[in-house]
């Protein structure tokens, strides 16, 4: 791999903990938990994002996910697995983690996902021979379509222009399909048991590091960011339909909490 991809997603993965961990913390100390409460979130969150990091470059550096046509089970989608059920768990259990998502104002949450670009990456590797464009292709333009419009979502819904609450609804759909695309074409792709896409041009390189600290940090963390802006555009549509509001529009801007300070 290039010098410079490889050092690209691997500081772009940093970049990615330190932008979702400065969110939470900023907002944390402006929800309605008390003080000792956000402490413990604080703690907690930090052990847990920045360790997830640590984790993930020792163990992928350490080669415990690469793909081999001799293993039964690929590492790695255990992996995935169990940090979205972890995540989700969390995200639907935990009163401290629920409060400090409320306070986050909901193009803060959709726009965070403008790091998603980084998928451009895989564009790169494909066109130079490195990645097979069955999973490159859709993985790469799905990231970098989705990224791009984070951003954009995020302020049309900021603005209360018509749609808006659709447009972030669609978005979360397309941005969740996009790494459900990306997972299963990259486990089609890899060597193992259930490679049947690529057979020429195995998918090596994603189960290798540091390419691997995508599906390992970035997919899980995209997935569980787009819950938690769903959880959110649903706490906003309840807003809007009790007031008897369209969800969309100046009226709802005014009349719920999400805005960008």
């Amino acid at each position: 791999m290039p010098s410079i991809i490889a050092w690209t997603i691997s500081s772009s993965i940093v970049l990615i903990a330190f932008s979702v961990w400065g969110l939470l913390m900023f907002y944390a100390y402006r929800s309605t938990l008390e003080t000792d409460a956000r402490r413990r979130f604080a703690v907690a969150s930090t052990a847990s994002l920045l360790g997830w990091l640590v984790l993930a470059f020792v163990l992928g550096s350490a080669g415990v996910f690469q793909a081999t046509p001799s293993r039964v089970f690929p590492a790695l989608g255990l992996g995935i697995a169990l940090l979205i059920l972890a995540g989700a768990w969390l995200l639907y259990r935990s009163s401290a983690l629920n409060a400090v998502i409320a306070a986050i104002p909901l193009p803060w949450l959709v726009g965070v996902q403008l790091y998603r670009v980084v998928g451009f990456s895989f564009l790169v590797l494909y066109a130079v021979g490195r990645l097979p464009g069955e999973f490159a292709i859709p993985a790469g333009a799905g990231d970098v379509v989705v990224g791009l419009a984070a951003p954009v979502v995020g302020y049309l819904f900021y603005k209360g222009y018509r749609w808006s609450c659709l447009a972030v609804l669609s978005w979360n759909i397309a941005g969740i399909l996009d790494m459900v695309v990306a997972v299963a074409t990259g486990f089609l792709t890899s060597p193992g048991p259930f490679q049947a896409l690529a057979l020429e041009t195995p998918n090596e390189l994603i189960t290798a590091f540091p390419l691997v600290l995508v599906p390992l940090y970035a997919v899980p963390l995209s997935i569980l960011l787009h819950l938690a802006a769903l959880k959110s555009l649903k706490a906003v549509w309840e807003v809007a339909s009790n007031k008897g509001l369209k969800c969309g529009g100046q009226p709802l801007r005014e009349a719920s909490h999400p805005a960008v300070p």
